[in-house]
């Protein structure tokens, strides 16, 4: 069985070709393949029933097959660069807020504004996007869906792909063909932006343990906030509630907090402890990134996939072939004729079964959108009911409501004492027969 997203493209794309074939082939195929199947699920079923079909390796079915692995490529290899672009931003972001000369310590207070609080802002707006459209904030999940790393990365593909094929639009939230397709294209955009974020992190952090561990660094926190050491020691307290149990060396002492506060001067050096007094920064920041951006970052991504899951197969069962192929498969089968041939009627059981003679004997018949024909009926009601025929109408089917006014009025001229109305035993009516009567 091949992956969801190809399924979800390939079978509504070979069914919509399939039509071509006569619908009781179909139905006898189709019906056929899903007595085989034992799984419930609606999705589970056409997806084995795809893996089951004889699929002939005619040149269209090929083609098909090809722009579908096209497309799936043209996924993995957008995941790929969301991956790679993401992993090189975060390193270099954590290359320029931990750069360290030897004389101005790297700036604690940068570190968490660019790595912890800038993402954290970023998640919250992710949260955003996620929600459904609500009313009064539709403007501004539209401007995030635009300027969403996952919404640039569709772009791009859309612009290399249109002139291959028009799948690309799957990947375009604002413009897609009905909410299953829409529901796709918002979470797959949420797919990759999350993956990018995730690298970004991963990256950051790689390069932030590798200076660490191969490189002298020296941190100092540096504010113009008017912020004493015991209210910083307390924000950073706050901070470090998630991991304070577990890595308690993460957590930064008063004494760490007052001899690594420095102000920034044009003309000289400032005057700080030594340096390995200094390095007691690093734990913090490193738990601190790991837990308010690589965590949150995981976390959005498996949300981000299992509902871009789900929509792939919404986008699958969305579609009216699949709809019609799963009434084929589970479908009740329905055949007209005898299982044994049928005797003839004896010869006189016309008379031996009809009603006793009436008084009135003639009678006018209507036949009703050519139930059968004149001869027909008039044999059939002197067989069956004893009744001799005058006047035989045709109404209903294709003719006209004018005309059926006019086969009244000619019934209510005869002033007939009975009237006959043959229909089609095995069709059930309609209303304008209703209407008729």
């Amino acid at each position: 069985r091949g992956p969801l997203f190809a399924d979800a493209i390939e079978i509504p794309r070979w069914l919509e070709r399939d039509r071509e074939t006569r619908y009781a082939d179909r139905l006898q195929r189709d019906r056929q393949i899903g007595r085989e199947l034992r799984c419930a699920n609606p999705a589970a079923r056409v997806r084995e029933w795809w893996s089951r079909l004889p699929r002939a390796e005619d040149p269209p079915s090929m083609e098909l097959s090809s722009a579908v692995r096209r497309i799936e490529r043209g996924r993995r290899l957008i995941t790929l660069l969301m991956i790679v672009i993401g992993a090189v931003a975060g390193a270099a972001v954590a290359s320029a807020v931990f750069h360290y000369e030897g004389v101005w310590p790297v700036n604690v207070v940068t570190v968490l504004a660019t790595l912890v609080l800038l993402q954290l802002l970023l998640v919250t707006l992710t949260l955003l996007l996620m929600l459904p459209k609500i009313p009064g904030l539709a403007g501004l999940q539209e401007l995030l869906g635009g300027l969403n790393p996952g919404a640039l990365a569709a772009a791009v593909y859309r612009r290399l792909g249109r002139a291959n094929d028009q799948s690309a639009t799957l990947f375009e939230w604002r413009a897609a063909r009905g909410p299953a397709a829409a529901r796709f294209a918002r979470w797959q955009m949420l797919t990759w932006s999350q993956t990018a974020a995730v690298a970004f992190n991963l990256g950051a952090l790689g390069a932030a343990v590798g200076l660490i561990a191969f490189t002298d660094l020296a941190f100092g926190w540096s504010t113009t906030l008017r912020i004493e050491a015991a209210e910083a020691l307390r924000i950073t307290n706050a901070i470090s509630a998630p991991w304070r149990s577990w890595w308690p060396e993460a957590v930064p002492g008063a004494q760490l907090i007052e001899q690594s506060r420095y102000f920034r001067l044009a003309s000289e050096r400032p005057s700080l402890s030594p340096a390995e007094t200094l390095t007691g920064w690093w734990p913090f920041l490193l738990a601190a990134i790991l837990t308010y951006g690589l965590a949150p970052r995981c976390l959005l991504l498996a949300i981000s996939l299992g509902r871009l899951r789900a929509a792939t197969r919404r986008l699958l069962m969305d579609d009216p072939g699949v709809r019609a192929l799963l009434d084929r498969m589970c479908g009740a089968a329905v055949a007209l004729g005898a299982t044994e041939p049928e005797a003839p009627p004896p010869a006189n059981a016309a008379s031996t079964t009809g009603p006793a003679p009436h008084t009135v004997q003639s009678a006018a018949a209507v036949v009703w959108s050519g139930a059968l024909s004149e001869e027909a009926a008039r044999a059939w009601a002197a067989a069956h009911l004893q009744r001799n025929v005058t006047q035989v109408h045709e109404a209903g089917g294709g003719r006209s409501i004018a005309l059926d006014r006019a086969v009244i009025q000619q019934l209510a001229r005869q002033r007939a004492q009975v009237v006959l109305v043959f229909v089609r035993a095995w069709e059930a009516p309609l209303l304008d027969l209703k209407d008729f009567l």
